[in-house]
């Protein structure tokens, strides 16, 4: 049997123009790049810096979100006590013409391999939608907002036909207006904006059931359905299983499926799906894979697709 190609997300490939821009933000920050480890690659490049026990994040562009990002988790950590990762104390982002750094505390994750289940998510979820208010000018939350973006940078449209680009373009505005369109039973409020469990890390030194929830990019204001869907579209779109959803409704006390919003919600999160892929599409065969395969599914509206995640 063929051995498996490595996983583009969990084993990632460094590159010299990665570790360039780390290695700079290091020198500004005066922290230590020795022995720096490129351990996730997505949308984000993530790197483990054992010298420092912290994690370097490399994010394209976006500074006002990065600087946003680590002001509201800071805040949600010390004076709500929301479960949230909390960046490394001391330390400003630094920002290029292409890309920000920021820096965050590191949680070693355990050997065992153990798994995070969606009654996780839901409690970090649950916490947060529990805060009234935060005292911070959030921007108030855009449906597609990564995938407009992804669209717009010359290297991720280099991976997409022009009439496939210009169909996302028009279906974006369609979808965007049906969703905006929608009522908020669960009302507005604080959101994370991409609340899915692969954002979750085991917080070990806070006991053996603690989690944190991490990549605040896009924690804005909006609708609180939009930090439910992503366990739903988990349970369907990457065989996750009806109990994944259950178990979420169970602890977060909310179950989503029953609101006439749901397949339009659904819907919108096929298409966020894109946007990883999309970034990442020119870099790794099993990106470019993937995306063709979800491109599909978006296009033909498999309502009962499963597919693949690199994650």
């Amino acid at each position: 049997m063929a051995s498996q190609p490595p996983n583009p997300v969990k084993m990632p490939r460094d590159t010299p123009e990665l570790r360039r821009v780390l290695e700079t933000a290091c020198a500004e920050v005066g922290l230590s790049p020795v022995g720096a480890e490129l351990i996730h690659h997505y949308s984000n490049a993530v790197y483990l810096l054992p010298a420092e026990r912290a994690v370097a994040r490399l994010t394209m562009g976006a500074p006002d979100r990065v600087y946003r990002s680590q002001a509201v988790t800071r805040w949600l950590v010390e004076q709500a006590q929301v479960s949230a990762t909390v960046p490394l104390p001391g330390v400003m982002p630094v920002v290029d013409a292409a890309t920000t750094v920021s820096f965050w505390v590191h949680y070693p994750q355990p050997s065992s391999g153990r798994q995070f289940t969606s009654a996780h998510l839901a409690r970090v979820v649950r916490q947060l939608h529990d805060v009234d208010e935060v005292p911070f000018s959030l921007e108030r939350w855009e449906p597609l907002a990564s995938l407009h973006g992804a669209l717009r940078e010359p290297g991720a449209a280099h991976n997409l036909s022009a009439e496939e680009r210009a169909w996302l373009l028009d279906h974006l505005e369609d979808v965007g207006s049906q969703v905006r369109a929608l009522d908020s039973p669960l009302g507005y409020g604080v959101i994370h904006g991409d609340a899915w469990a692969g954002n979750l890390l085991w917080d070990t030194a806070a006991g053996p059931d603690a989690v944190v929830l991490g990549d605040w990019d896009w924690v804005s204001y909006g609708p609180r359905e939009i930090d439910l869907i992503p366990s739903w579209h988990a349970a369907i779109r990457y065989g996750r299983g009806q109990d994944w959803a259950d178990a979420f409704a169970e602890v977060y006390g909310y179950d989503l499926a029953r609101w006439d919003g749901f397949a339009t919600l659904l819907h919108m999160r096929d298409l966020v799906q894109l946007t990883g892929p999309l970034r990442r599409a020119g870099d790794s065969p099993a990106f470019a894979e993937v995306l063709r395969e979800r491109l599909a599914g978006v296009r033909s509206e498999s309502s009962g697709a499963v597919w693949r995640a690199l994650y």
